[in-house]
């Protein structure tokens, strides 16, 4: 938030205003350009690309931490800025030339959006290269060629390869391998959750992300619900309750305050009210699944979650419910045995719970139901945008 709008917001321009005025400034997958309370991270990480400073390659890298940390806020921030500063194949520009960079470039890619050799090299060379680079018609192995041949006349890359060791995404290994077999002059940056100890891969250096404390979680939200919310949507001792109960977690926080604020703008009132603040933390799972795993998947799958959640709790009392209900609806081009395989798929990656449920009379094989394990109020209120349905 700009001075300008801090102080409309003091004389009372937005009085008036929605509870919830700007959905992507509260969202937890959105990451804002200066995050929040993480100042030691940031100079932790420098710490490691110091030698990128001074024009070499810094050290391979792991970033761990648990859901919620802020490793993907900080180092697609981080690289973002540095990445200004230098840049594959962009020039420094100065009053009277062009001089070339002699800080390597800085990419940073996310995993679940290039979960296979060809998706991750393509999404490398679309963040560096100068022309577009077309997603059919083209192999991996022309797209080799082509970062080859840009590492061969450009500088040096350091990649960050984020949400690594995921279900749906290569583990740490793998991105390795596949980023260096392109070139030596490749530093690579994986993020995951998994401790060191844990993954199949030793790297030059690591940096840990721990949960965020307490106050440092309560100045974040608040600083997201001053650009998020409208003036007085929510109270000090609302974010200290979401605070206490997210137990370090930024993401499944601000997943709450942003259901309860779209429970709120649901029913009319002009300040997020106790119930509010119960439907918005009873949406989110605890333990639960990052909001960005569910938001990668295909179209259709996303379709599917998202006619899940909006079923009647009648409807949801079984598969064979669920099913028939969603394979009915005007919007899913799929037949019923086709939507419980792909739900089934889904429950098997973890998206999605099995729970059984008691019959009253005791009699037959239990049936069973399925229950997101992400944040439901945050996901509906995002797949209704038009920008998140391609």
């Amino acid at each position: 938030m700009n001075i300008d709008d801090r102080i409309e917001r003091r004389l009372g321009y937005d009085t008036g205003a929605d509870v919830l005025v700007d959905l992507d400034s509260l969202s937890p997958v959105t990451h804002v350009d200066s995050p929040t309370g993480r100042g030691p991270s940031f100079e932790r990480l420098l710490d490691v690309f110091s030698p990128a400073f001074s024009g070499s390659l810094p050290p391979s890298t792991y970033v761990h931490g648990p859901k919620g940390s802020g490793k993907s806020a900080v180092v697609s921030a981080l690289f973002e800025r540095l990445a200004a500063h230098s840049g594959p194949r962009r020039a420094i520009q100065t009053a009277t030339r062009a001089v070339e960079p002699t800080l390597p470039g800085f990419v940073y890619v996310d995993a679940r959006r290039g979960s296979t050799r060809f998706k991750l090299y393509h999404r490398v060379l679309s963040t560096f290269g100068d022309d577009p680079i077309p997603e059919h018609g083209i192999g991996t192995d022309e797209l080799v060629d082509e970062l080859r041949d840009g590492f061969r006349t450009g500088p040096e890359v350091v990649v960050a390869v984020d949400h690594t060791n995921e279900p749906e995404t290569p583990d740490a290994s793998e991105v390795v391998e596949w980023l260096t077999a392109i070139s030596e002059h490749i530093a690579p940056v994986c993020l995951g959750r998994d401790p060191p100890e844990a993954i199949a891969w030793e790297p030059g250096a690591t940096v840990t992300f721990e949960p965020y404390r307490r106050h440092v979680l309560v100045e974040l939200l608040t600083s997201r619900c001053s650009t998020g919310l409208g003036r007085d949507a929510i109270s000090h001792d609302q974010i200290r309750e979401v605070t206490e109960w997210a137990e370090g977690d930024a993401h499944d926080a601000l997943a709450a305050v942003t259901g309860a604020a779209i429970s709120a703008e649901r029913a009319g009132a002009s300040t997020i009210r106790p119930t509010d603040l119960d439907a918005g933390i009873e949406a989110v799972p605890m333990p639960g699944v990052a909001l960005g795993r569910v938001l990668a998947l295909s179209e259709s799958r996303r379709r599917l979650l998202y006619e899940l959640v909006r079923l009647s709790e009648e409807d949801r009392s079984s598969v064979s419910a669920a099913t028939e209900t969603i394979a009915s609806r005007p919007d899913v081009d799929l037949s019923a045995s086709t939507v419980r395989r792909v739900l089934y798929e889904l429950a098997d990656a973890g998206l999605l719970d099995r729970v059984t449920v008691r019959r009253s009379d005791g009699k037959g094989r239990p049936p069973s139901r399925l229950v997101p394990r992400f944040p439901t109020l945050v996901f509906e209120a995002l797949f209704d945008r038009p920008a998140w349905r391609n």
